[in-house]
C-alpha cells in the first residue's frame, strides 16, 4: 500500500511538472511570436520611411530648382531694365526691348520646363497654345508687362503680389482640374529690392503639376501593390486638399475628409495606423518639404498587406514552435514512459531499418524516375547533381551515372546556365521557379517546360532543389500552327465580309491596324494588342445579314434599313460569343457603341464599365469611317477627325485612346501610314 501510494503520487507530480513546463513554453512562444510582429512592424516603418525621406527630397528638389531658374530670370540686367521703366521715355526702344524680353522669356521657357509640348509644336500652326504653362512679368497688381504664349491668365487674388520676397504658391486649377504651381521672385530695380517698395514687378512661372512633376512621387524598384505617394495642403478643419492623384479616386485640389494624411500633417515624421481617404486601414508617415511650401508628402501602404505579412509570419511561428513543444512534450512522456535506455535501443533499432529501407527506396525511386518521360534532376545550392534519371542524361548527352557529383551548369550553355542557377538559389529559398529553356539539337531546337522545386533531401544527399524537364516541343509548335490556322481563318473571313460591301473595302482591317496603334501606345501587351486586332477585323462580321443592295445603296437609307445595318454589330457579336479567343473579342464587338458618359447603348455602361477594348476600338472605327473617302464622297481628313474625336472626347470616347490616337498620328508617322486611307475607291473590287 505504502509503495503504491508512493508510486501515485510521482505519477501525480510528474504529471504537473510537465503541464507547468508546457504553460511556460507555450507562453514563451507567444510572447516571442508577438516580439517578432513587433519587429515586423518596425521594418515597415523604416521602409516608409526610407520612401518618405527619398521622395520628399525628391519633390523638393524639383520645386527648388524651378524656383531657381525663376531667381536667376528676375536678376537679369536685361528683364531688371525693362521692368524698371528706364525706357518708358523712350516708345521705341521700349518696344525693341519688350522683344528681347519676349525672346528670353520664351526661350527660359522652352529651356527650363515652364512649356507644355503639344500636337501644335509640331504642326507649327498658327494656333493659339493652350495656357497651362509659361513665364510672365506682371506688375503687383496683376498685369502682365510681358508674357510667353503659354502663360495661364492670373487674376488679382489667385498669386501672392504682396510676399516679400521669392515664392512657390498654388495657382488656379486648370481646365482638367489640374493644379497649377507658381514660382515668384521680384525684380530688383535700380531703387533696389522691388519687395521692398509698393507697386512692385515679379517674374512668374506657371506650370501644371503634371507629368515630370508626378515621376518624382514614384519609388524605384517599389514592388508592392498598395504603396501610395501623394501630397496635400492642410485645410479648414479636419479637411486637407489633395494636390496630386489619388489611387483609389478622388478629386485633385478638392477638399476632403482624409485621416491618414490628417495624422502626416499633423506629425510629420510620425508614424501610425490610420483609415484614408477611401476609409482604408493604412499605415501612414508624412514628411514635410524643405522647398518654401506648407505641403506634406504622405506616404501610406494598406494595412491589409503589411499585417498580413507580419500576422501569417506570427502564426506560423505560433504553429511551429507549438508543434516543436508540443513534440518535446511527447519525447519528455516517452522519455518517463520507457526510459532512456529502451529508448535508444529502439532508435537503433529503428536507425537500421530505415537504413535498409532507404537503399531499397532509393533503387526503387530510380527505377521509377527513369521511366519517366521528363527529365529530372536534384540539385544541391551550387548546382551539383546529387541525383539523376536516365532522361537527364539523354537531354545533355552524358551517362546517368556520370552526372553524380558533377556540376550541371557545364553541361549547359552559359545564358541557360544562369537562368538555372538562379532559379536553384530561388528554389532553395523555398520559391519555386517555372521558366522554358531552348536547347540546339540536330538543326533544330528543343523546347523545354522547367521547373525548380523546393526541396529538402535526407541523409547524405543535401539537395535543396529539384530540377524537372519536361520537352514541350511539339505542343509548341502545334500551338503556333494552330493560332497561325486561326489568323488566316480570320483574315479570310474578313476579306469575305467585306467584299459584300465594296464602298467599304479594307474597312475592318484598316479599324484593326488603328485599334492595335491605339493599344500599343496605351502601353498594351502583346497578347491584349493581338486580341483587340482580332476584334477590329471582326467589327463587320454582322453585315452578312444585311441585304447586299442595302449596303451597296448609294442615297440615303430608310429608317429601317438603317436600324438593320445598326444592329449588325451586336449580331456580330453573338456571332463569336461561343468561340475561344484569347482575349475579350465578343464583349469588345458587343460594347462597341457604349459611349463614356453611359448614353450608349446596348447597356448603357459608362467609363471604366465599358470594356478597354471597346473604348478604344470605338475610337479606331469612327476614325476610319470618318477619315475613309468612298466612291461618292471625300473623306473628312485627319485634323477634322481629330477635332471630331476631341470634341467628344469624355462624352462618346475615353479621353485617354482620342489622346494616344492623336500622338500616333501627329508623333509616330501615322498621317504618312495611313495616308491611303483618304484615296478615293473608283469601282467595286
Amino acid at each position: 500500500m505504502v509503495g503504491d501510494k508512493g508510486n501515485s503520487k510521482s505519477v501525480v507530480l510528474t504529471a504537473i511538472a510537465i503541464l507547468v513546463i508546457a504553460a511556460i513554453g507555450f507562453l514563451a512562444i507567444f510572447k516571442f511570436a508577438e516580439s517578432e510582429a513587433e519587429q515586423d512592424m518596425a521594418r515597415w516603418q523604416d521602409r516608409l520611411n526610407l520612401v518618405a525621406d527619398s521622395r520628399a527630397t525628391e519633390v523638393s528638389a524639383w520645386l527648388n530648382r524651378y524656383l531657381a531658374s525663376v531667381e536667376e530670370l528676375a536678376g537679369d540686367a536685361t528683364i531688371q531694365l525693362y521692368a524698371g521703366g528706364s525706357l518708358d521715355d523712350l516708345p521705341e526702344a521700349a518696344q525693341g526691348q519688350r522683344g528681347y524680353v519676349y525672346a528670353l522669356l520664351s526661350a527660359a521657357a522652352e529651356r527650363q520646363g515652364f512649356h507644355e509640348k503639344t500636337a501644335i509644336d509640331q504642326l507649327a500652326a498658327n494656333i493659339k497654345r493652350p495656357q497651362r504653362a509659361g513665364i510672365a512679368i506682371l506688375r503687383s497688381d496683376g498685369s502682365p508687362l510681358v508674357a510667353t504664349s503659354g502663360m495661364p491668365v492670373l487674376r488679382p487674388g489667385e498669386w501672392p503680389a504682396l510676399s516679400r520676397g521669392a515664392f512657390i504658391a498654388l495657382g488656379p486649377l486648370l481646365e482638367d482640374k489640374t493644379p497649377l504651381v507658381l514660382f515668384g521672385a521680384p525684380v530688383a530695380t535700380d531703387e533696389g529690392l522691388a519687395g521692398s517698395t509698393p507697386g512692385i514687378n515679379w517674374v512668374i512661372g506657371a506650370r501644371p503639376l503634371d507629368g515630370d512633376f508626378l515621376k518624382t512621387l514614384q519609388q524605384p524598384g517599389a514592388a508592392s501593390d498598395t504603396a501610395e505617394t501623394y501630397i496635400v495642403t492642410p485645410g479648414e478643419g479636419p479637411l486637407l486638399t489633395p494636390l496630386t492623384p489619388l489611387a483609389e479616386g478622388g478629386r485633385v485640389g478638392e477638399p476632403r475628409l482624409d485621416p491618414a494624411a490628417a495624422f502626416a500633417i499633423s506629425r510629420p515624421g510620425a508614424f501610425a495606423i490610420e483609415k484614408n481617404y477611401a476609409g482604408t486601414d493604412v499605415l501612414v508617415t508624412g514628411r514635410e518639404l524643405t522647398a518654401p511650401v506648407n505641403w506634406i508628402l504622405v506616404r501610406t501602404i494598406s494595412g491589409a498587406e503589411a499585417l498580413a505579412e507580419i500576422n501569417a509570419r506570427r502564426n506560423n511561428l505560433i504553429v511551429t514552435l507549438s508543434l516543436a513543444a508540443l513534440f518535446v512534450l511527447a519525447g519528455l512522456i516517452l522519455s518517463w514512459r520507457h526510459g532512456v535506455s529502451r529508448r535508444l535501443e529502439a532508435s537503433y533499432r529503428e536507425q537500421a531499418a530505415l537504413s535498409a529501407q532507404n537503399q531499397g527506396l532509393n533503387r526503387f525511386l530510380q527505377s521509377v524516375s527513369d521511366s519517366q518521360p521528363n527529365a529530372i534532376a536534384a540539385l544541391d545550392d551550387d548546382l551539383t547533381v546529387r541525383f539523376a534519371n536516365r532522361k537527364m542524361g539523354e537531354v545533355i548527352n552524358l551517362p546517368v551515372t556520370d552526372l553524380k557529383d558533377r556540376r550541371l551548369d557545364t553541361a549547359f550553355p552559359s545564358e541557360i546556365a544562369e537562368q538555372i542557377r538562379k532559379g536553384t538559389k530561388s528554389a532553395a529559398a523555398g520559391e519555386a521557379k517555372n521558366f522554358q529553356i531552348r536547347l540546339p539539337a540536330e538543326g533544330s531546337e528543343r523546347i523545354f517546360q522547367t521547373q525548380l522545386l523546393p526541396l529538402q533531401a535526407a541523409a547524405d544527399d543535401h539537395a535543396s532543389a529539384l530540377l524537372v524537364m519536361q520537352d514541350i516541343s511539339s505542343l509548341v509548335a502545334a500551338k503556333d500552327q494552330s493560332e497561325t490556322l486561326f489568323k488566316q481563318l480570320v483574315s479570310t473571313l474578313t476579306q469575305i465580309i467585306d467584299a459584300r460591301d465594296p464602298w467599304s473595302k479594307h474597312h475592318s482591317e484598316r479599324v484593326a491596324d488603328v485599334a492595335s496603334t491605339i493599344s500599343q501606345e496605351m502601353g498594351w501587351e502583346s497578347e491584349a494588342t493581338e486580341s483587340i486586332r482580332i476584334a477590329g477585323q471582326l467589327v463587320n462580321l454582322g453585315k452578312i445579314f444585311v441585304p447586299t443592295e442595302i449596303l451597296t445603296k448609294q442615297g440615303a437609307l430608310s429608317e429601317e434599313e438603317f436600324s438593320l445595318v445598326r444592329d449588325s454589330m451586336q449580331k456580330g457579336a453573338g456571332l463569336v460569343a461561343g468561340l475561344d479567343f484569347k482575349g475579350p473579342v465578343a464583349a469588345t464587338l458587343r460594347q462597341l457603341r457604349e459611349h463614356w458618359d453611359g448614353s450608349g447603348e446596348p447597356e448603357g455602361r459608362k467609363g471604366e464599365e465599358i470594356e478597354p477594348g471597346a473604348r478604344i476600338l470605338s475610337v479606331a472605327n469612327a476614325f476610319v469611317g470618318m477619315v475613309s473617302a468612298r466612291s461618292h464622297r471625300s473623306g473628312l481628313g485627319f485634323d477634322k477627325a481629330m477635332d471630331i474625336l476631341n470634341s467628344e472626347a469624355g462624352l462618346k470616347y475615353e479621353r485617354r485612346a482620342v489622346a494616344a490616337l492623336q500622338n500616333a498620328l501627329e508623333n509616330k508617322d501615322g498621317r504618312e501610314r495611313w495616308k491611303g486611307y483618304t484615296e478615293v475607291i473608283k469601282e467595286a473590287d
